[in-house]
């Protein structure tokens, strides 16, 4: 058991100044702030710009979060890590971090789609303000160095990783932590025998889409990319453009119109121009089966693409954490942010991801250091 010490200096080491990253950092300034400890030295590294990657969130508006209310609601827009997220969430939720960021003077609106948005729509805006609230501390550094092994750490007291998934597997294996491999997640999939209208968006029932030069793009697309990650290539997706119930009225108002024409009032005329191989023959001719399968679009996706977000499924693996994200393999070591084994649809869940996990992780780093 490590020896508390008025005089130790702690040294805490947060690898990656990404937004989980910071906002660990922030969180842990502020609560030795609120206790009156000075006894320590924080320093976040990382090979690039802090906060790049927050820049392209939310196409550059920056989805801070979401306005979903409900614990459990939220958390089933994780593919992997919902579970573990019912704990993080009951002690820092999106209502939790908005407080955070209106105490840096960042206010915020709800999207109809119950996505919340900067009020500047700007994640720029977000990022400078992240970091002059990091600069009013004196006990802080950013350094730009590359960390990519435990011994690079070794003087320090306590660790917190919050690299993200791009590059970061050599690092995680030194501290013997186990992960899952990392994959592509919420990007746009390449589609075999590609007929399509490039360019054309689609608002289907179970999301919206683009057609791409080969493929689709969207929030629909990226949230088919999630839940399939593990699936080998070739796989099949199907797509419910409309409700045939809507068709069949539009066929009983006008029997004698072409099926063509009346599926160009459900869909895009172009897609329907794609795909219904029949378009003008008389509606009142045309077979239930075939009707049906002109609501349906059925997919087979040959790969990823590099359009999209991007996030990447895998990650530490977190059986291997206690609820604090702490190591229970390795002494003096957490996690939080896209290194975790948690990925989420598009929608701010990424991101609350990441403000949840740091503020555990901050809670727990200082707590460990405070009441030794």
């Amino acid at each position: 058991m490590e020896q508390f010490c008025q005089d130790k200096i702690f040294k805490i080491a947060i690898v990656g100044a990404g937004p989980s990253g910071i906002y660990c950092a922030l969180n842990i300034l502020k609560k030795f702030q609120e206790r009156n400890f000075n006894n320590y030295f924080l320093t976040i590294f990382d090979k690039s710009q802090a906060l790049r990657t927050l820049l392209v969130t939310g196409g550059g508006r920056c989805n801070i979060t979401n306005s979903i209310s409900d614990i459990k609601e939220f958390a089933s827009n994780y593919p992997r890590g919902e579970k573990f997220l019912y704990s993080l969430f009951s002690r820092h939720f999106s209502f939790d971090s908005l407080d955070f960021f209106k105490s840096l003077g960042i206010d915020t609106y709800i999207q109809d789609d119950g996505r919340i948005f900067p009020k500047s729509n700007s994640a720029k805006d977000v990022k400078d303000k992240l970091l002059t609230a990091l600069f009013r501390y004196k006990n802080v550094k950013l350094e730009n160095k590359d960390i990519k092994d435990k011994k690079d750490l070794e003087k320090f007291d306590r660790i917190i990783l919050a690299c993200g998934s791009r590059g970061t597997q050599n690092l995680i294996k030194s501290f013997n932590q186990p992960f899952k491999p990392f994959k592509k997640a919420l990007c746009a999939l390449k589609i075999d025998n590609f007929i399509y209208p490039k360019g054309v968006s689609v608002n289907s029932l179970d999301g919206a889409f683009v057609f791409t030069n080969d493929g689709i793009s969207g929030p629909l697309a990226f949230k088919l990319s999630s839940i399939n990650v593990d699936k080998p290539f070739p796989y099949s997706i199907s797509i419910r453009l409309f409700n045939i119930d809507d068709l069949y009225s539009l066929i009983k108002e006008n029997p004698k119109k072409s099926i063509g024409n009346l599926v160009s009032k459900l869909i895009p005329k172009s897609l329907a121009f794609a795909i219904v191989d029949d378009y003008n023959k008389k509606c009142c001719e045309v077979s239930k089966e075939k009707l049906i399968s002109y609501s349906v679009l059925n997919l087979d996706v040959i790969s990823n693409s590099n359009l999209g977000e991007i996030v990447n499924s895998g990650g530490v693996e977190l059986n291997s954490l206690d609820k604090n994200c702490k190591s229970k393999v390795s002494d003096n070591l957490w996690f939080c942010g896209e290194i975790l084994d948690i990925d989420g649809f598009c929608g701010g869940f990424n991101l609350q991801n990441c403000w949840s996990s740091a503020y555990v992780v901050a809670n727990d780093v200082v707590y460990s250091i405070i009441n030794k």
